[in-house]
């Protein structure tokens, strides 16, 4: 980020508590140096008796606060040369050497071993423990962080991940205060979310602050607050300092199509590692409220499917109740009058009537087709799982077609060995009649039908074979889909929707297959599994 913009970078990170001048370790280093030449100069122009070389342990221990080995290391260095050379310049002053000052600078000189070996171990020693210091801070960070996003995860809602959010990063920050505030590309929006709940934020609709608009359109990255953007937040809420940070915030069952920023503050920070830490929260936390939000308005519209569903049931079944009623009134009196019930009829009346009373039992069956499938779709049909034996259903069914079979000569032949399963005796019964009843209809007079079983101790397959001319390539694709097999004298194109449908419900599948000639339907069943919900 520009400074130009009113906010300072991150990597400089200025505390407005921190002196000004020159970086603590050059400071230091400068404090002792100057000592240094202060005592040196101190102890040229003092007599040999007076050993000042021995206050040059000060700035080497200075340097020890610089934790840098090296400096401690030149300065022991300098010290000696620098005690060495004020014996020099003493003893020519004095015009003799003393050796009792000699012997005084020898143990001086082994005072500056002494004391930069402590140093620089002492500099080990504050090296370690602020790196165990350091490991320990971030493991305790660390810590917070996973509760803080473990916490979060489990909201559902906006406003109150928001809310938590505000109310964890205090106690992450140590801070003051945190505070939420949503805005468009150019003004506040409401509402902020803040805790404690009683801080001061920038009122709905306002503009953004002048350092805010020129970096409007895009978040960034976590920054230093600045007095001249942002000194209403702070002088409001009391705060001496803040950091800031800008995430996308687009809430799709609210704002569709608008760009949202969420804005974050938090005031007076205790944590030293809050830039950094703001760093690694601000994507997570941006993708959660994407999230949450995409969730929200899913739920929104899941919401709205059930209302939808519970009408579009209520209609079928009603439009179901009220057609079926009128149509097996209407067909019971033709059947009466056809039979007679009122006197006999002329020839051609009886004619009509036959040919409307097919078209009544037509309109009938397709108010049954749609009750049937709506209820499957809906998952509003009631079942029954129980033990069953498939063959000895298929039997009854083809007992009750027997007519149909006798009407057009047809052989049919049965393999079914005994066929134990879990399932709904209704349902499986409507499969097969509607498959056998196919290839009934289908069949030429006097051709075969075959049903045939094959399969293992968890799944078996009952094939129906016919002789008919088969289903048209262009069909296939779509044979299961509703009305997807719709073609000339094919019906209404539900039953094999259906009869699909009931065979997921067991766990199974339909599929068909041209035979040579006519058609092969397979139906794979589970042996042992409770019907799909």
């Amino acid at each position: 980020m520009k400074p130009e913009f009113g906010f300072p970078s991150a990597e400089k990170n200025p505390e407005p508590s921190e002196p000004p001048g020159l970086p603590p370790r050059r400071r230091t280093l400068f404090l002792a140096g100057s000592l240094f030449a202060g005592i040196f100069a101190i102890d040229a122009l003092t007599p040999q008796s007076l050993v000042v070389s021995i206050l040059l342990d000060i700035p080497i221990a200075l340097t020890g606060l610089t934790l840098r080995k090296k400096a401690t290391i030149a300065m022991v260095a300098l010290g000696l040369v620098a005690n060495v050379v004020a014996e020099v310049i003493n003893a020519r002053t004095e015009g003799a050497v003393n050796p009792i000052a000699v012997a005084n600078r020898f143990f001086s000189a082994i005072s500056f071993f002494l004391v930069g070996y402590l140093t620089i171990r002492v500099q080990a020693s504050a090296l370690e423990a602020g790196m165990f210091l350091s490991e320990r801070n971030r493991a305790t960070r660390e810590k917070k962080i996973r509760t803080f996003l473990g916490e979060i995860s489990a909201e559902t809602d906006p406003d109150s991940l928001l809310e938590e959010v505000s109310r964890h990063f205090v106690s992450l920050f140590d801070a003051k205060g945190v505070i939420l505030a949503p805005s468009g590309k150019e003004r506040w929006e409401s509402p902020p979310h803040s805790f404690p709940p009683s801080l001061w934020s920038f009122p709905e609709g306002e503009p953004l602050p002048g350092g805010l608009s020129l970096l409007s359109g895009q978040p960034f990255s976590p920054i230093w607050m600045s007095q001249l953007s942002l000194s209403p937040l702070l002088e409001h809420n009391h705060a001496s300092r803040g950091a800031a940070g800008r995430i996308a915030f687009t809430a799709p069952d609210r704002m569709e199509g608008k760009e949202r920023f969420l804005h974050l503050f938090v005031l007076d920070p205790g944590e030293p590692a809050t830039l950094s830490i703001l760093g690694e929260i601000l994507p997570v936390l941006e993708e959660v409220l994407h999230r949450v939000g995409l969730l929200r308005h899913l739920q929104e519209y899941n919401r709205i499917l059930l209302r939808r569903n519970a009408t579009i049931r209520d209609l079928v079944y009603g439009v179901s109740h009220d057609i079926r009623t009128p149509l097996i009134a209407s067909g019971m009196n033709m059947r009466l009058a056809i039979e007679g019930a009122w006197g006999t009829i002329p020839t051609e009346f009886s004619v009509i009537l036959e040919q409307t009373l097919h078209a009544n039992d037509s309109i009938l069956d397709l108010s049954n087709r749609l009750l049937l499938l709506s209820r499957y779709e809906l998952n509003d049909l009631p079942v029954t799982v129980e033990p069953l034996r498939l063959d000895l259903v298929i039997s009854d069914l083809l007992r009750e077609l027997e007519p149909l079979l006798n009407r057009k000569s047809l052989d049919i032949s049965v393999s079914l060995p005994p066929l134990p399963i879990e399932g709904d005796t209704p349902a499986l019964k409507r499969l097969f009649l509607n498959l056998v009843d196919n290839a009934i209809k289908w069949s030429p007079p006097g051709g075969k039908i075959g049903v045939f079983f094959s399969g293992n101790d968890r799944a078996l397959t009952i094939a129906i074979v016919d002789e008919g001319p088969g289903v048209p390539q262009t069909l296939v694709p779509d044979l299961f889909e509703r009305f997807g097999g719709i073609h000339a004298g094919s019906g209404f194109g539900l039953g094999l929707y259906i009869a699909q449908q009931i065979a997921r419900r067991h766990g199974g599948k339909l599929r068909y297959e041209p035979a040579s000639p006519g058609s092969r339907f397979e139906v794979t069943l589970a042996v042992q599994r409770s019907i799909v919900e």
